[in-house]
């Protein structure tokens, strides 16, 4: 198997948004900024945003033997010197075959490849057991909990905020 990461272009947002058939999924991976039912226009601005040396957002493709199979973005907080991780997904004809884990140290090598980068954080919805064990495995520690931040239907989801510091992606990267 050969992973490979590379620029999210426009070719790959048709391909994206077969993944997800409802506004719980879209939700779930995307979070409430995100329109339902899903519009190109959303993601030809953000693929406009990963331009430059030094952009404030990176939209990323993951391939797997060529074949889209993931998807993420990084936002970068300067200031801070954090990057946040968002919009993590695998293309469901791969689930279950144990790919997250290279998936994960792929997002991390790239969130942590900026020099100034001490932080790396994410929020994930409680009720997201897969999501939430493949961040602990890739090292992420639970921070907090936010209760009840998005309404969906008849229900108000908790969010789980999430963290990793440079110190334990080195000492995790030593270890491999």
């Amino acid at each position: 198997m050969s992973f490979r990461l590379r620029k999210f272009t426009k070719k790959d947002i048709a391909p994206l948004f077969e993944w997800f058939r409802s506004e719980r999924e879209v939700l779930q991976w995307g979070g409430a900024a995100l329109s339902w039912p899903l519009q190109r226009r959303e993601f030809v601005d953000l693929i406009k945003l990963h331009r430059g040396a030094a952009p404030a957002r990176e939209v990323w493709a993951v391939e797997l033997d060529e074949d889209l199979m993931g998807h993420f973005q990084i936002s970068y907080n300067r200031r801070l010197n954090t990057a946040g991780l968002g919009r993590i997904a695998i293309a469901p004809r791969f689930r279950g075959r144990s790919l997250a884990a290279e998936m994960m140290d792929l997002i991390l090598d790239q969130a942590f490849s900026r020099a100034r980068v001490h932080r790396v954080d994410l929020m994930v919805y409680s009720h997201n057991d897969a999501a939430f064990r493949a961040y602990q495995r890739a090292g992420f520690v639970l921070e907090g909990t936010r209760r009840e931040t998005t309404p969906i239907g008849n229900e108000l989801w908790d969010t789980h905020m999430m963290s990793l510091l440079r110190g334990e992606f080195d000492k995790r990267t030593e270890r491999e």
